[in-house]
């Protein structure tokens, strides 16, 4: 087991551990090799069907640890999930650089262009080869001298963005004539004139990429994170600097009063991207979810995403007081869904409305997707196909205070939680889609539930909804998935929207979408274009 790994073997309760100001290497072969861990919106079964990580910082059970970086810098090798804390209660982790020493996201620059041929650029770090007209993406050498992963560079479950540093933009690389799948265009002559420097011939001869575009491609295979909080209480990260996180970012998972204070991600020099997917991922937490002081720039998806999961009504059986539900979702299986105690409702599918609720006796897991729930109460009715249950008590407050997040393609913050949520002092530049984005959905990924009080406040909100995409100029979206279009009744309880500044970039103006919000009260915010609001 490698240096690091080693120090955290036999942690005891109570310890403060504190690093050396160096550089500690870690490769999946001499690490925490962990199984049966499962985490939400991340690998299909057939993906990571043994919940496999491998870490370098590993603690399960522990209580009132202390970690110290002191500066240190854990340099990951091949793909790994940093860090994990099982079952733990008030850790802290503070004072440590996080950095792969070769991104599961590649780049590179596109510096001559002109219809159906580029040249492009490609940084050191980025290791790749060639066969025939084909680029692989390749992951550094294992000690065998075997490469940990490759990609090529276009094909199933390859993903490609466009990063527009002009204007701070990711955007979509469109499919072209001729090409097999979307992202970059299908190569039909490649040259290497020397290394990292590469001329394409593209199938599509009108294909034109801008110069200076910078393209992004990966995986889009979740199978290790960028660090996991699993079921525990009282987590603090605390001055983190992260320049790399591998296939997706930090998920906290069915844990309790989780902080984020000062932690940096963003790209380091040469490099536009940091995260695979979400920066900051919330599943099931309850308590308080605190992010503050933290700069969030470059991944391919949200900055914050809290939510809970709807579990699909299967079968009720009124004799035994029992509930099958199911996970729905590929991306989300196999971690605890209820415990005893726990309060939960029983929602329609179609509109999102509960019309019962209960409390949980006893939850037992029949299969990776399949929960057999005791309940005191049953509901009165026959549940329809796509009804669902969620477990309220799994429900967070959440506050994102003094915070900088930049140039995603999707959304900064994506918010579905009842407990009081408040963003203030926050400022949000180039988001493709919204600032903000207040879900809820039973039927596609089954993120629940509804949101209560939602105070937006203070904010400034440069060139968002900056993307002309499905989400249009919402810089404010409310968009619980209502299956039911003849309803009208709102899922959502309350937004407060005062003194924000929206400044659009583009010169497109915004909208305020509010679409099944009960109430909301809008003063004293001020923009350069015109601000609609929808009901």
């Amino acid at each position: 087991m490698n240096n690091l790994s080693e120090i955290f073997k036999n942690v005891r309760d109570g310890d403060t551990v504190m690093l050396e100001n160096k550089i500690y290497e870690v490769a999946p072969e001499d690490s925490f090799h962990l199984k049966g861990l499962f985490f939400s919106n991340t690998a299909n079964q057939k993906e990571n069907p043994d919940g496999e990580r491998f870490c370098a910082v590993y603690l399960e059970g522990k209580s009132d640890i202390t970690i110290d970086g002191n500066g240190a810098v854990i340099m990951i090798h091949g793909k790994m999930t940093p860090f994990i804390f099982c079952e733990c209660h008030n850790i802290i982790m503070k004072n440590i650089c996080f950095d792969h020493y070769r991104p599961t996201m590649s780049e590179f620059t596109v510096t001559d262009s002109s219809p159906g041929y580029a040249e492009i650029h490609i940084n050191d770090e980025y290791l790749y080869r060639i066969d025939g007209n084909i680029l692989y993406w390749c992951g550094d050498n294992n000690k065998n001298n075997e490469s940990y992963w490759e990609i090529p560079y276009k094909g199933d479950g390859v993903l490609t963005n466009a990063f527009n540093p002009l204007t701070g933009v990711i955007d979509d690389m469109i499919c072209g004539d001729g090409d097999e799948k979307g992202g970059f265009p299908d190569i039909a002559e490649l040259t290497e004139i020397k290394k990292g420097v590469l001329q394409l011939r593209f199938r599509d001869k009108n294909r034109h990429i801008p110069i200076g575009t910078v393209a992004q491609t990966r995986s889009i295979r979740r199978v290790q994170t960028g660090g996991a909080i699993d079921r525990c209480t009282d987590v603090t990260l605390e001055s983190l600097r992260i320049m790399s996180m591998n296939c997706f970012g930090i998920l906290a998972q069915n844990s309790r009063n989780i902080i984020y204070n000062r932690l940096d991600c963003t790209p380091k020099e040469g490099r536009t991207i940091v995260s695979d997917a979400d920066f900051f991922h919330f599943s099931g937490c309850s308590g308080e979810v605190k992010v503050l002081n933290c700069k969030a720039k470059g991944a391919h998806d949200d900055i914050i995403n809290i939510h809970g999961t709807h579990l699909k009504i299967i079968k009720i059986d009124r004799e035994n007081n029992t509930i099958l539900v199911r996970y729905s979702h590929t991306e989300s299986w196999g971690f605890e869904a209820y415990t005893a105690g726990d309060k939960i409702e029983y929602v329609c599918g179609n509109t999102l409305l509960p019309y019962g609720e209960a409390t949980v006796i006893s939850a037992e897991k029949i299969n990776p997707t399949d929960v057999l729930v005791k309940a005191d109460v049953l509901p009165d009715r026959a549940p329809a196909q796509n009804d669902v249950i969620e477990n309220v008590s799994r429900t967070a407050s959440l506050t994102a205070q003094n915070n900088v997040f930049e140039c995603i393609p999707s959304r900064a913050i994506l918010c579905t939680t009842r407990k009081d949520v408040v963003i203030r002092n926050n400022t949000f530049r180039n988001m493709g889609a919204s600032a903000l984005c207040v879900a809820d959905d039973a039927n596609f990924w089954f993120e629940s539930g509804r949101s209560g009080n939602i105070y937006f406040e203070n904010n400034t909100v440069i060139n968002c909804a900056a993307r002309f995409c499905a989400f249009g100029d919402d810089v404010i979206r409310y968009e619980p998935v209502v299956m039911d279009k003849s309803s009208a009744m709102p899922v959502h309880k309350k937004l407060v929207l005062k003194n924000n500044r929206f400044i659009s970039g583009t010169g497109r103006n915004y909208t305020i979408n509010l679409s099944y919000l009960d109430e909301a009260v809008i003063d004293g915010n001020t923009s350069n274009v015109q601000l609609k609001i929808i009901k």
